[in-house]
């Protein structure tokens, strides 16, 4: 590249502010090398300009037809303007697999350049061959949705002609997910070596999920990719978004206990998402075991949620849905995981927590500030009513909202006994103290649930 520019730099950030986006247009269309020149001319005229363009060349790379052109980009300007790139690929978070891509690239050759025209020419020339190139906001772009046939008869007379609806409906989604601004995103920007998409995308409590096969460490492995909601105000989403990788960064913290859901990677840009293993349903699918299971279960829980309370993390959404079990192997069923650890404090400053936190075993706490905030002793309650659903196979309140509420504030539920003749009467005396609604009389810590519970196995074994 030539540093000859002769604009200068204030030149250079008007040009970019003006002619910004028309340019990345191209470089992902029909006129990439002349757009490429144009924007290097542009890190040469204003080198703080080489900085932000590096970034957003990065940004661009999720969302592109084709990476080429951007990669090629970036190396060109590493070759003259290597620390700005570098401090970009590294605000970024770029994988090894990303630098190395874009050190094995080879950059753009603009030698006939290096003589002649300003950079406002060279900017004008890609700008103006074609003025169409970036429709703006409100039209829509690649890789949108598909409408259905009503809105393209040629692309549902292409559908019939295809097969089976069903296969091709399956194949149009996951296509779609593959060529999402987030999939493309999480591809580049995550621990991965690769990633494919194997289920089209569903709706999940906290958001969405993909099934996708992964490889990470030379090993190849079933990942469930979670995309998370966003609250509907753009002006909260920034808040939501750093509060949720908050989370996410804690819960990653202690989740190599067996009784917590591993995190193979997680991540905010587009969008808060997490990486998980492919997980088997929760107990709110399944039904009620024996006695000694159940207890076991609730101990090894307990245990998870003793090392969350250590290190300071509040799981504040522990009912039957949070409850997940790994994949079945030979060695028999495996133990629960608590999921979603942590998740519900960011959750509920900015949706209903109704709907990510089932009512039937919310603590009293959750329905009045009376009995105090949400912590340690919430989830204390909270596993107190999973181990009421798994020695009955019922919740401990039913009905509608505002008799669920009532009862939570002002009525035990039956005793598991009760419901369940054959338990051991020792259960009773767990359950109440785990659910006490006054949090004084509750036990003071999940461990403490654990040693009742693990008594209680061996008084049944």
């Amino acid at each position: 590249m030539s540093t000859g520019a002769q604009s200068g730099a204030g030149d250079g950030e008007r040009l970019l502010a003006v002619f910004g986006r028309p340019l990345f247009a191209a470089l992902d269309g029909d006129a990439p090398r002349e757009a490429a020149c144009a924007l290097c001319l542009l890190a040469d005229a204003d080198e703080s300009l080489s900085r932000p363009l590096a970034t957003r060349l990065l940004d661009h790379l999720a969302d592109a037809d084709d990476r080429r052109p951007f990669l090629r980009t970036l190396a060109t300007l590493a070759a003259d303007h290597g620390d700005a790139v570098e401090t970009a690929l590294a605000d970024a978070g770029a994988t090894r697999r990303l630098r190395t891509a874009v050190e094995a690239t080879e950059g753009w050759s603009f030698a006939q350049r290096a003589d002649g025209g300003s950079v406002t020419e060279a900017v004008r020339q890609v700008v103006e061959t074609d003025d169409t190139r970036d429709p703006g906001p409100g039209v829509a772009q690649r890789g949108g949705t598909d409408d259905g046939p009503a809105a393209d008869p040629d692309r549902a007379a292409e559908r019939e002609h295809r097969g089976d609806p069903a296969a091709v409906d399956r194949r149009d989604r996951l296509a779609r997910a593959e060529q999402s601004r987030a999939f493309r995103a999480i591809s580049l920007f995550g621990e991965f070596d690769d990633l494919t998409v194997v289920e089209p995308e569903q709706a999940v409590r906290y958001g969405s999920v993909l099934r996708t096969r992964a490889t990470l460490d030379g090993e190849e492995r079933g990942v469930a990719l979670r995309l998370f909601d966003l609250p509907d105000e753009a002006d909260a989403r920034t808040e939501f978004a750093a509060s949720v990788a908050e989370s996410l960064a804690r819960w990653d913290g202690v989740a190599d206990h067996d009784g917590l859901v591993t995190v193979h990677d997680w991540g905010d840009h587009p969008r808060p998402w997490v990486a998980t293993p492919y997980l088997d349903g929760s107990l709110a699918d399944r039904g009620r075991p024996s006695a000694e299971r159940a207890l076991r279960e609730i101990a090894h829980l307990a245990g998870a949620l003793a090392t969350c309370h250590r290190n300071g993390l509040v799981h504040g959404g522990i009912d039957p849905e949070a409850v997940v079990y790994p994949t079945s192997s030979l060695e028999g069923l495996p133990a629960p995981r608590l999921d979603n650890v942590g998740l519900m404090d960011a959750v509920r400053a900015h949706f209903e927590p109704s709907s990510y936190l089932d009512p039937r075993y919310a603590a009293p706490e959750y329905f009045s500030r009376e009995y105090g905030s949400i912590d340690a002793a919430t989830d204390v309650y909270a596993l107190g009513t999973v181990c009421y659903r798994l020695l009955t196979g019922h919740p401990p309140f039913a009905g509608d909202y505002d008799e669920i509420r009532r009862g939570v504030l002002e009525e035990r539920p039956p005793a598991p006994t009760e419901v369940n003749p054959r338990l051991p009467d020792a259960v009773d005396d767990v359950v109440a103290k785990a659910t006490a609604k006054d949090k004084l009389t509750r036990y003071e810590t999940a461990a403490a649930v654990r040693r009742d519970c693990w008594r209680l196995v061996q008084t049944l074994g």
